[in-house]
């Protein structure tokens, strides 16, 4: 039977999905930093068993005019600029703003966690809103829903919370694509997190030291994009004066697009990434190839080998 990474006819009528995940962020007593990570149930047919952060596909309610009411980029302008196509292109406005509100949406579903605030009070929801939240969460209501909830609540969402972390782009050998954009976040005060016992079956709140060793010991399975954000995260950090000190020097950072290309050897397959001296010359779907990659990435490895 072949496999999403050895057909290369898997994906070629494969549609690319807008999607939106959150890497939602915490510091613990003593200092270190730690992210939100959810393990998908085994029996999944997109990254079944893998850990992940929260998120998934952007839905049409995520753009809709009703939910404008309920989630405005103070500068919507400086964000679509910095969220571009493959092709280099900043992304249309109503997209922009549709991706974050899909990362809010997919962060309260599969997390439980609000990015959200009082229309008129800056303080954060109480307990009494907080637990009638959690109880239309269960209800598992569809993405439309989500806006109704935050009518019924009065509330806003925090859009602006949101630092655009990076963009990655299924390869094209895969049979289920999406278009990937990454944000990063603080847990908000007072919030605790819960999966939704139907895609996911375990949450955990993990650092750089858990998530080395449970990947070494093969206790924890991760995709190369999932590892690639982590290491970026951590370099991030040790390189800034905390969590707080990261995500704002973070906010402005430079997103290139990232479609990997995937080289097929003996027994293993090699992910090959845009800031590759080879990426140009491999056959299969590129995206535009930046003269300069921001030191981040530059800083990780440009392939990765997996085992088929």
């Amino acid at each position: 039977m072949s496999s999403p990474l050895t057909d290369p006819a898997a994906s070629a009528a494969a549609t690319i999905a807008p999607a939106a995940t959150v890497l939602v962020l915490r510091e613990s007593c003593a200092g270190a930093l730690e992210v939100l990570m959810t393990k998908r149930a085994a029996g999944l047919s997109f990254m079944g068993g893998l850990w992940v952060f929260p998120g998934g596909r952007m839905e049409t309610a995520d753009c809709s005019a009703a939910v404008s009411d309920r989630a405005a980029l103070p500068d919507v302008g400086s964000a679509r600029h910095r969220m571009l196509d493959t092709a280099g292109a900043p992304v249309p406005p109503e997209l922009a703003l549709g991706l974050h509100v899909a990362a809010c949406r997919e962060t309260f579903e599969e997390a439980g966690v609000l990015l959200a605030r009082r229309r008129f009070e800056p303080s954060p929801l109480d307990p009494g809103q907080l637990a009638r939240i959690a109880a239309f969460r269960e209800t598992g209501s569809p993405a439309d829903a989500f806006v109704r909830l935050l009518q019924a609540e009065d509330l806003l969402l925090e859009v602006e919370r949101l630092v655009y972390w990076s963009h990655w782009i299924t390869p094209s050998l895969e049979r289920r694509r999406f278009d990937t954009r990454f944000f990063a976040v603080r847990v908000p005060d007072g919030q605790q997190a819960s999966v939704d016992r139907s895609e996911s079956t375990h949450h955990a709140w993990l650092g750089e030291h858990e998530v080395r060793s449970n990947l070494g010991s093969g206790e924890m399975k991760m995709a190369p994009p999932t590892i690639a954000t982590l290491e970026d995260l951590w370099l991030s950090h040790a390189q800034h004066d905390g969590l707080d000190g990261m995500l704002e020097a973070e906010r402005t950072r430079a997103v290139p697009p990232i479609l990997p290309k995937i080289v097929r050897g003996h027994g293993d397959v090699e992910v090959v990434l845009p800031w590759d001296p080879r990426y140009p010359e491999l056959p299969g779907e590129a995206c535009v190839v930046w003269p300069t990659y921001p030191p981040y990435l530059a800083a990780l490895p440009s392939r990765r080998a997996l085992a088929l």
